[in-house]
Protein backbone atom coordinates (compact mmCIF):
# COMPACT_ATOMS: atom_id res chain seq x y z
CA UNK A 1 0.00 0.00 0.00
CA UNK A 2 1.36 3.43 -0.68
CA UNK A 3 1.59 6.30 1.75
CA UNK A 4 -0.96 8.50 0.03
CA UNK A 5 -3.64 4.98 -0.46
CA UNK A 6 -2.62 4.65 3.99
CA UNK A 7 -3.24 8.21 4.45
CA UNK A 8 -6.63 7.90 2.51
CA UNK A 9 -7.58 4.48 4.02
CA UNK A 10 -6.59 6.05 7.87
CA UNK A 11 -9.06 9.12 7.07
CA UNK A 12 -12.02 6.52 5.59
CA UNK A 13 -11.50 4.10 8.47
CA UNK A 14 -11.11 6.99 10.92
CA UNK A 15 -14.78 8.13 9.46
CA UNK A 16 -16.60 4.43 9.01
CA UNK A 17 -15.18 3.58 12.68
CA UNK A 18 -16.61 7.02 14.23
CA UNK A 19 -19.79 6.48 11.82
CA UNK A 20 -20.01 3.18 13.41
CA UNK A 21 -19.37 3.44 16.75
CA UNK A 22 -22.31 6.35 16.26
CA UNK A 23 -25.12 4.09 14.80
CA UNK A 24 -24.02 1.45 17.62
CA UNK A 25 -25.07 4.44 19.91
CA UNK A 26 -28.11 5.29 18.53
CA UNK A 27 -28.99 1.63 18.12
CA UNK A 28 -28.90 1.46 21.66
CA UNK A 29 -30.90 4.58 22.47
CA UNK A 30 -28.44 7.15 22.86
CA UNK A 31 -26.53 10.15 21.20
CA UNK A 32 -23.29 9.99 19.44
CA UNK A 33 -21.37 12.33 22.02
CA UNK A 34 -20.51 15.52 21.00
CA UNK A 35 -16.31 14.93 20.96
CA UNK A 36 -17.49 11.85 18.35
CA UNK A 37 -19.49 14.18 16.69
CA UNK A 38 -16.38 16.85 16.12
CA UNK A 39 -13.79 14.39 15.01
CA UNK A 40 -15.70 13.22 12.11
CA UNK A 41 -16.80 17.09 10.99
CA UNK A 42 -12.89 17.45 11.73
CA UNK A 43 -11.76 14.79 9.18
CA UNK A 44 -14.57 16.41 6.58
CA UNK A 45 -13.45 19.14 6.73
CA UNK A 46 -10.03 18.33 6.14
CA UNK A 47 -10.87 16.35 3.06
CA UNK A 48 -12.52 19.50 1.57
CA UNK A 49 -9.61 21.25 1.91
CA UNK A 50 -7.60 19.01 0.54
CA UNK A 51 -10.37 19.42 -2.55
CA UNK A 52 -8.00 22.76 -3.67
CA UNK A 53 -4.40 21.76 -2.60
CA UNK A 54 -3.55 20.87 -6.05
CA UNK A 55 -5.07 23.86 -8.10
CA UNK A 56 -2.21 26.28 -7.78
CA UNK A 57 -3.90 29.40 -7.47
CA UNK A 58 -1.67 31.40 -5.30
CA UNK A 59 -4.25 32.14 -3.29
CA UNK A 60 -4.76 29.87 -0.09
CA UNK A 61 -2.00 30.42 2.26
CA UNK A 62 -2.34 28.87 6.00
CA UNK A 63 -1.61 30.50 9.30
CA UNK A 64 1.06 31.29 10.47
CA UNK A 65 1.98 32.83 6.59
CA UNK A 66 4.68 30.96 5.15
CA UNK A 67 7.55 33.04 3.83
CA UNK A 68 5.56 35.86 4.67
CA UNK A 69 5.90 38.99 2.16
CA UNK A 70 6.39 41.17 4.81
CA UNK A 71 10.09 39.54 5.75
CA UNK A 72 12.60 42.16 5.02
CA UNK A 73 10.22 45.17 4.80
CA UNK A 74 10.48 48.50 6.76
CA UNK A 75 7.23 49.91 7.19
CA UNK A 76 3.74 48.05 7.80
CA UNK A 77 0.22 49.00 8.13
CA UNK A 78 -2.37 46.59 8.90
CA UNK A 79 -6.07 47.25 9.05
CA UNK A 80 -9.54 45.04 10.35
CA UNK A 81 -12.61 45.00 9.37
CA UNK A 82 -15.64 46.55 11.01
CA UNK A 83 -17.89 47.74 8.66
CA UNK A 84 -19.37 51.15 8.34
CA UNK A 85 -18.01 52.35 11.75
CA UNK A 86 -14.48 50.92 11.00
CA UNK A 87 -14.50 52.49 8.03
CA UNK A 88 -15.64 55.75 9.02
CA UNK A 89 -12.96 55.81 11.45
CA UNK A 90 -10.64 54.78 9.15
CA UNK A 91 -11.11 58.05 7.58
CA UNK A 92 -10.76 60.28 10.00
CA UNK A 93 -7.88 58.79 11.54
CA UNK A 94 -6.08 58.51 7.87
CA UNK A 95 -7.72 62.63 7.65
CA UNK A 96 -5.34 63.79 10.53
CA UNK A 97 -2.57 61.86 9.98
CA UNK A 98 -2.19 62.91 6.04
CA UNK A 99 -3.11 66.41 6.71
CA UNK A 100 -0.34 66.55 9.78
CA UNK A 101 2.69 65.35 7.92
CA UNK A 102 2.52 61.55 8.59
CA UNK A 103 2.55 60.03 5.38
CA UNK A 104 1.12 56.51 5.66
CA UNK A 105 1.32 56.10 1.67
CA UNK A 106 5.11 55.09 2.56
CA UNK A 107 4.11 51.87 4.19
CA UNK A 108 5.83 48.92 1.80
CA UNK A 109 3.30 46.65 2.81
CA UNK A 110 -1.02 47.06 3.73
CA UNK A 111 -2.62 44.29 4.49
CA UNK A 112 -6.42 45.05 4.72
CA UNK A 113 -9.40 42.93 6.10
CA UNK A 114 -13.25 44.11 5.04
CA UNK A 115 -13.40 47.45 5.62
CA UNK A 116 -9.84 47.35 5.86
CA UNK A 117 -9.31 46.28 2.38
CA UNK A 118 -11.68 49.16 1.10
CA UNK A 119 -9.87 51.81 3.08
CA UNK A 120 -6.22 50.96 2.83
CA UNK A 121 -6.52 50.35 -1.34
CA UNK A 122 -8.39 54.22 -1.32
CA UNK A 123 -5.42 55.34 1.01
CA UNK A 124 -2.85 53.96 -1.42
CA UNK A 125 -4.66 54.65 -4.74
CA UNK A 126 -5.17 58.24 -3.11
CA UNK A 127 -8.67 58.31 -3.42
CA UNK A 128 -8.78 59.69 0.21
CA UNK A 129 -7.54 62.51 -1.10
CA UNK A 130 -11.01 63.06 -2.83
CA UNK A 131 -12.87 63.25 -0.01
CA UNK A 132 -10.18 65.36 1.68
CA UNK A 133 -10.37 67.91 -0.69
CA UNK A 134 -13.36 67.96 -2.61
CA UNK A 135 -15.84 66.89 -0.51
CA UNK A 136 -17.19 67.47 2.95
CA UNK A 137 -16.42 64.36 5.08
CA UNK A 138 -18.84 64.49 7.60
CA UNK A 139 -21.43 65.34 4.67
CA UNK A 140 -20.97 63.18 1.79
CA UNK A 141 -18.33 60.60 3.21
CA UNK A 142 -21.65 58.82 4.93
CA UNK A 143 -23.63 59.07 2.21
CA UNK A 144 -21.54 57.24 -0.38
CA UNK A 145 -20.89 54.53 2.14
CA UNK A 146 -24.70 54.20 3.37
CA UNK A 147 -24.89 53.41 -0.14
CA UNK A 148 -22.52 49.98 0.22
CA UNK A 149 -24.32 48.24 2.21
CA UNK A 150 -27.79 48.44 3.26
CA UNK A 151 -28.74 46.55 6.63
CA UNK A 152 -32.29 48.00 7.25
CA UNK A 153 -34.12 44.70 7.13
CA UNK A 154 -32.72 40.86 6.71
CA UNK A 155 -34.35 38.00 5.38
CA UNK A 156 -34.24 34.74 7.58
CA UNK A 157 -31.67 33.01 5.70
CA UNK A 158 -29.37 36.50 6.56
CA UNK A 159 -30.60 36.07 9.82
CA UNK A 160 -29.90 32.25 10.29
CA UNK A 161 -26.04 32.68 8.92
CA UNK A 162 -25.53 35.85 11.00
CA UNK A 163 -26.56 33.74 14.03
CA UNK A 164 -23.88 31.23 12.89
CA UNK A 165 -21.16 33.46 13.63
CA UNK A 166 -22.50 34.98 17.20
CA UNK A 167 -22.95 31.36 18.56
CA UNK A 168 -19.69 29.63 16.99
CA UNK A 169 -17.52 29.09 19.55
CA UNK A 170 -13.92 28.42 17.74
CA UNK A 171 -12.15 28.99 14.62
CA UNK A 172 -12.19 25.49 13.48
CA UNK A 173 -12.66 24.90 10.10
CA UNK A 174 -15.58 22.94 10.12
CA UNK A 175 -16.99 25.74 11.84
CA UNK A 176 -15.98 28.46 9.56
CA UNK A 177 -17.32 25.91 6.43
CA UNK A 178 -20.61 25.37 8.40
CA UNK A 179 -20.37 29.73 8.37
CA UNK A 180 -19.28 29.48 4.36
CA UNK A 181 -21.97 27.17 3.32
CA UNK A 182 -24.58 29.22 5.10
CA UNK A 183 -23.62 32.40 3.23
CA UNK A 184 -23.72 30.69 0.17
CA UNK A 185 -27.05 29.48 0.87
CA UNK A 186 -28.56 33.07 2.37
CA UNK A 187 -30.62 35.56 0.25
CA UNK A 188 -27.93 38.16 0.80
CA UNK A 189 -27.23 41.64 -1.07
CA UNK A 190 -25.85 40.19 -4.90
CA UNK A 191 -22.63 40.15 -5.16
CA UNK A 192 -22.42 42.24 -8.56
CA UNK A 193 -24.32 45.13 -6.62
CA UNK A 194 -22.30 45.17 -4.16
CA UNK A 195 -19.16 45.62 -6.38
CA UNK A 196 -20.92 48.60 -8.01
CA UNK A 197 -21.41 50.26 -5.10
CA UNK A 198 -18.03 49.99 -3.91
CA UNK A 199 -16.96 51.31 -7.49
CA UNK A 200 -18.74 54.58 -6.12
CA UNK A 201 -16.36 54.63 -3.53
CA UNK A 202 -13.36 53.61 -5.15
CA UNK A 203 -13.57 55.09 -8.61
CA UNK A 204 -11.67 54.58 -11.57
CA UNK A 205 -9.22 52.10 -9.60
CA UNK A 206 -9.12 48.45 -11.50
CA UNK A 207 -6.07 46.87 -9.92
CA UNK A 208 -4.83 46.01 -6.37
CA UNK A 209 -2.54 48.96 -5.39
CA UNK A 210 1.36 48.03 -5.59
CA UNK A 211 2.12 46.76 -1.43
CA UNK A 212 -1.49 46.43 -1.08
CA UNK A 213 -2.76 42.85 0.06
CA UNK A 214 -6.46 42.02 0.67
CA UNK A 215 -7.65 39.08 2.81
CA UNK A 216 -11.04 36.61 2.78
CA UNK A 217 -11.90 33.42 3.02
CA UNK A 218 -13.32 30.31 0.85
CA UNK A 219 -16.58 29.61 1.78
CA UNK A 220 -16.36 26.25 0.76
CA UNK A 221 -13.28 25.44 2.01
CA UNK A 222 -12.65 27.70 5.19
CA UNK A 223 -9.03 28.56 3.33
CA UNK A 224 -7.45 31.69 4.11
CA UNK A 225 -6.77 33.46 0.80
CA UNK A 226 -4.54 36.34 0.55
CA UNK A 227 -5.20 38.26 -3.09
CA UNK A 228 -1.80 40.12 -3.70
CA UNK A 229 -1.11 43.07 -6.21
CA UNK A 230 0.21 40.63 -8.89
CA UNK A 231 -2.65 38.05 -8.69
CA UNK A 232 -4.62 38.81 -11.76
CA UNK A 233 -7.89 40.18 -9.50
CA UNK A 234 -9.45 43.14 -10.06
CA UNK A 235 -9.41 45.54 -6.65
CA UNK A 236 -13.10 45.75 -6.93
CA UNK A 237 -13.54 42.03 -6.77
CA UNK A 238 -10.83 41.82 -3.96
CA UNK A 239 -12.38 44.46 -1.65
CA UNK A 240 -15.99 43.07 -2.28
CA UNK A 241 -14.60 39.60 -1.66
CA UNK A 242 -13.13 40.52 1.88
CA UNK A 243 -16.27 42.60 2.74
CA UNK A 244 -18.43 40.19 2.12
CA UNK A 245 -20.19 39.57 5.33
CA UNK A 246 -21.79 36.49 5.61
CA UNK A 247 -25.52 36.86 5.63
CA UNK A 248 -25.51 40.75 4.40
CA UNK A 249 -23.64 40.78 1.30
CA UNK A 250 -22.19 38.28 -1.46
CA UNK A 251 -20.30 36.17 -1.26
CA UNK A 252 -18.27 36.83 -4.27
CA UNK A 253 -16.48 35.32 -6.81
CA UNK A 254 -12.59 35.37 -6.78
CA UNK A 255 -11.33 33.23 -9.66
CA UNK A 256 -12.66 29.61 -8.94
CA UNK A 257 -13.45 30.34 -5.80
CA UNK A 258 -16.67 31.89 -3.68
CA UNK A 259 -15.70 34.02 -0.82
CA UNK A 260 -16.44 35.73 2.27
CA UNK A 261 -15.62 38.44 4.85
CA UNK A 262 -11.74 37.89 5.99
CA UNK A 263 -12.36 38.19 9.09
CA UNK A 264 -14.62 35.11 9.45
CA UNK A 265 -12.09 33.06 10.81
CA UNK A 266 -9.33 32.04 13.57
CA UNK A 267 -8.03 36.04 13.11
CA UNK A 268 -9.94 39.32 12.34
CA UNK A 269 -6.11 41.12 11.40
CA UNK A 270 -4.24 38.09 9.61
CA UNK A 271 -1.32 40.44 11.43
CA UNK A 272 1.30 37.45 10.45
CA UNK A 273 1.30 38.81 6.81
CA UNK A 274 3.68 41.22 7.84
CA UNK A 275 5.44 39.48 9.81
CA UNK A 276 9.83 39.78 9.55
CA UNK A 277 8.74 43.93 8.67
CA UNK A 278 10.57 46.37 11.11
CA UNK A 279 7.53 47.97 12.33
CA UNK A 280 3.83 47.78 12.06
CA UNK A 281 0.82 49.72 12.44
CA UNK A 282 -2.22 47.81 13.24
CA UNK A 283 -5.62 49.47 13.56
CA UNK A 284 -8.15 46.92 15.00
CA UNK A 285 -12.20 47.03 16.30
CA UNK A 286 -11.39 45.18 19.26
CA UNK A 287 -9.40 42.90 21.08
CA UNK A 288 -12.00 41.12 23.55
CA UNK A 289 -14.57 38.23 22.59
CA UNK A 290 -16.87 40.25 25.49
CA UNK A 291 -16.91 43.43 23.46
CA UNK A 292 -19.59 41.26 21.27
CA UNK A 293 -22.20 42.11 23.51
CA UNK A 294 -21.08 45.59 23.08
CA UNK A 295 -22.30 45.63 19.59
CA UNK A 296 -18.70 45.57 18.36
CA UNK A 297 -18.70 42.23 16.91
CA UNK A 298 -20.18 40.53 13.83
CA UNK A 299 -19.34 37.17 15.08
CA UNK A 300 -18.38 35.41 18.13
CA UNK A 301 -15.20 33.82 16.53
CA UNK A 302 -11.63 33.51 18.54
CA UNK A 303 -10.11 37.32 18.60
CA UNK A 304 -6.34 37.03 18.33
CA UNK A 305 -5.45 39.96 18.37
CA UNK A 306 -3.12 40.77 20.97
CA UNK A 307 -1.50 37.29 20.84
CA UNK A 308 -0.77 37.87 17.00
CA UNK A 309 0.93 41.52 18.10
CA UNK A 310 2.90 39.75 20.79
CA UNK A 311 3.74 37.33 17.90
CA UNK A 312 4.60 40.32 15.54
CA UNK A 313 7.05 41.74 18.85
CA UNK A 314 8.33 38.28 19.19
CA UNK A 315 9.82 38.67 15.45
CA UNK A 316 11.38 41.97 16.19
CA UNK A 317 8.71 43.78 14.91
CA UNK A 318 8.29 47.30 16.22
CA UNK A 319 3.99 47.70 16.67
CA UNK A 320 1.95 50.54 17.25
CA UNK A 321 -2.16 48.49 18.01
CA UNK A 322 -4.84 50.74 17.62
CA UNK A 323 -7.84 49.12 19.47
CA UNK A 324 -10.34 51.41 17.99
CA UNK A 325 -13.36 50.01 20.86
CA UNK A 326 -16.66 51.71 21.82
CA UNK A 327 -17.62 55.38 20.57
CA UNK A 328 -17.13 57.67 23.60
CA UNK A 329 -20.54 58.27 25.43
CA UNK A 330 -22.04 54.93 23.67
CA UNK A 331 -22.34 52.03 26.01
CA UNK A 332 -24.04 49.63 22.94
CA UNK A 333 -24.20 50.04 19.55
CA UNK A 334 -24.29 48.24 15.74
CA UNK A 335 -21.01 48.75 13.73
CA UNK A 336 -23.61 48.90 10.10
CA UNK A 337 -25.88 51.75 11.69
CA UNK A 338 -25.18 54.21 9.16
CA UNK A 339 -25.77 56.77 11.76
CA UNK A 340 -22.50 55.99 13.18
CA UNK A 341 -20.14 57.05 10.45
CA UNK A 342 -20.31 60.87 11.20
CA UNK A 343 -19.51 60.26 15.04
CA UNK A 344 -17.03 57.58 14.18
CA UNK A 345 -15.30 60.10 11.26
CA UNK A 346 -15.04 62.92 14.12
CA UNK A 347 -14.14 59.96 17.02
CA UNK A 348 -11.40 58.73 14.37
CA UNK A 349 -9.93 61.98 13.43
CA UNK A 350 -9.78 62.62 17.21
CA UNK A 351 -7.90 59.71 18.08
CA UNK A 352 -5.22 60.44 15.03
CA UNK A 353 -4.58 63.67 16.42
CA UNK A 354 -4.02 62.24 20.24
CA UNK A 355 -1.85 59.91 18.13
CA UNK A 356 0.39 61.95 16.15
CA UNK A 357 3.29 63.18 19.21
CA UNK A 358 3.41 58.91 18.79
CA UNK A 359 3.04 58.46 15.39
CA UNK A 360 5.70 60.84 14.23
CA UNK A 361 8.30 58.91 15.97
CA UNK A 362 7.30 56.05 14.89
CA UNK A 363 6.84 55.98 11.46
CA UNK A 364 9.58 58.91 11.00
Amino acid sequence: MTQASRRNFLKTSAIGAAALAGTQALAQGQAPSKKMVAEVRALEAREIQATTSNWGDGLAHPIPYKNPPGVGKDRAIVLGGGSEYMSSFLVGYFHAMLTNGINLRLADIVVGTSAGAVLGSALLGSRLDLFSAEFNLLADYPKVMAKLVPTKKFTPSQERVMKMGLTAKDGSPATIQAIGHAAMAAKSIPSEKFQANIKVFLGDMKTIPPKMYITTIDCYTAERLVIAPDSGVSVIDACAASASAPGVTGPTWVKDRVCMDGSIGSTETHCDIVAGSRRALVIALADTIEQEKEGLRLNHLPNTILQEVKDLEARGTKTKLVVVGMLPGRKTMSVVDPGIMEPAIKYGYERGMQDLPEMKRFWA
